[in-house]
C-alpha cells in the first residue's frame, strides 16, 4: 500500500496524511486525525520522519517492487529474495505494481519517502530515466527482466531469446512445421525477447514465417483482459482456432498464459497434445502437475531471488558486490513432460 491509498481512503489529500502520519506541527482537527489514523491501520501502512540519514530506519530494509503478484513464477523469486533477509536479518516490503507503470512510480517515490535505499524490481517502465532518478538521489536497484542501462542499476535478467530458440527446435525436431505463438502485449522486454527467439529459430531451420501463425494480444483492444494472462491464453487460442491457421504446436510467452490456452481448447474440443502441442515459458510448479503436465522453459526464479538479495544486501552492507558481475544472465533449459506430441511416429 501507498501513502496515496490512504489518502484516497481516508478522503484527504497526500500532503494532509504525510502531516498527520510524521506527526508534523501542523493544525489538524481530532476528527481529520482519526480518520487518516484508522485509514493507515486498515491499509497496515507504516510511515516514518526520520531523516534521510538516520540509519536506525532503514539499515536493515528492503523493498520488492512486482508486476503482478498472481503470476506463481514471481512468488518463487519473491521465496528466494525473503529467505535470503530472514538469513540475514533484513525485513522485506513487498509492492505489487498491478502493471500500472503510474502506480510504480508513485510505489518508488514512496519507497523514497520511507528511507528505503534498496530495492529488486521488475520494472514494466521502459523509460530508463525513471531508476535513474533514484540512483542519483542515493537509490541502489537490482533490475529483473529488464534490459537498460542506468547508474547503479544492476541486473539479472533471463536468456529468454534463447530459451524461446530451445522449444522452437525441440518442436521442430518432433516434426512440427506450424507452430503458432500466443502472448499477452509485447509491452516488456523478455516478451520481445522471446518472440525474437522464435522468429530466430524459425529462420535458422528455413520455415517460412506466417503471420497468421501469430497471436499477441492488443494492449488496447484487449482492455484489462490483456492483464490477466490466464484469460489473455484463452482467448488467443480462441481465435487460433477460429483462424483455421492449421497449427499443429503453439510456443506460449509464458506458463500462465499456456495453461488459459489449453483450457479454452480442451473446451472448443482441441485435444492437447493429440491434436494440438503447447510448450510455455518459465516452468512454475503448477506445471508439473497441470493437465496434461506441460512442456515448458525452465529458469530458476527462486535462485534469481537468492542472487538479486545477496547483490543487494552486499552492496547496502560493503558499498560493492562481492565477487558478483554487474549484470548476470540465467540460462535456460527445456523440461520434457507432457503436453507435446512427436509427429515423426
Amino acid at each position: 500500500m501507498t501513502i496515496k491509498d490512504v489518502a484516497a481512503l481516508a478522503g484527504v489529500s497526500v500532503a494532509t496524511v504525510s502531516r498527520v502520519l510524521s506527526n508534523a506541527d501542523y493544525p489538524v482537527s481530532k476528527e481529520l486525525r482519526s480518520k487518516v489514523e484508522q485509514a493507515a491501520k486498515e491499509l497496515s501502512f507504516a510511515y516514518t520522519s526520520a531523516p534521510r540519514s538516520s540509519k536506525a530506519y532503514h539499515d536493515k530494509e528492503i523493498a520488492v517492487v512486482i508486476p503482478n503478484i498472481s503470476n506463481p513464477f514471481y512468488m518463487q523469486t519473491i521465496n528466494g529474495i525473503s529467505t535470503v533477509c530472514y538469513e540475514k536479518g533484513y525485513q522485506m516490503l513487498l509492492c505489487n505494481s498491478m502493471q500500472d507503470v503510474e502506480r510504480e512510480e508513485q510505489i518508488l517515490q514512496d519507497l523514497y519517502s520511507r528511507r528505503v535505499t534498496g530495492v529488486i524490481v521488475s520494472s514494466i517502465s521502459e523509460d530508463p530515466r525513471l531508476l535513474a532518478k533514484y540512483t542519483e538521489k542515493g537509490m541502489t536497484f537490482i533490475q529483473l527482466d529488464q534490459n537498460y542501462e542506468g547508474s547503479g542499476v544492476y541486473s539479472i535478467n533471463y536468456d529468454s531469446r534463447l530459451g524461446a530458440r530451445i522449444a522452437v527446435r525441440h518442436l521442430i525436431e518432433n516434426g512440427h512445421k506450424r507452430i503458432a505463438f500466443i502472448s499477452t502485449p509485447l509491452t516488456r522486454w523478455t516478451r520481445r525477447e522471446i518472440y525474437k527467439g522464435y522468429l530466430e529459430q524459425l529462420k535458422k531451420t528455413d520455415i517460412e514465417y506466417d503471420e497468421k501463425l501469430v497471436f499477441i494480444a492488443d494492449t488496447d483492444g484487449m482492455g484489462n483482459l490483456s492483464k490477466d494472462e490466464t484469460r489473455t491464453g484463452a482467448a488467443m487460442a480462441r481465435k487460433l482456432v477460429e483462424s483455421k491457421c492449421n497449427a499443429t504446436a503453439i510456443l506460449c510467452v509464458n506458463d500462465m498464459v499456456a495453461f488459459g490456452a489449453i483450457h479454452a481448447l480442451n473446451e472448443m474440443g482441441v485435444a492437447v497434445p493429440d491434436d494440438i502441442s503447447v510448450v510455455g515459458f518459465d516452468d512454475i510448479p503448477l506445471a508439473e502437475s497441470f493437465v496434461p503436465a506441460l512442456t515448458t522453459v525452465h529458469f530458476p526464479a527462486y535462485e534469481t531471488g537468492r542472487i538479486a538479495a545477496i547483490m543487494l544486501i552486499d552492496y547496502l552492507a560493503n558499498g560493492k558486490q562481492s565477487n558478483t558481475p554487474l549484470k548476470m544472465n540465467m540460462e535456460p533449459r527445456l523440461v520434457e513432460r507432457r503436453s507435446v506430441r512427436n509427429l515423426c511416429r
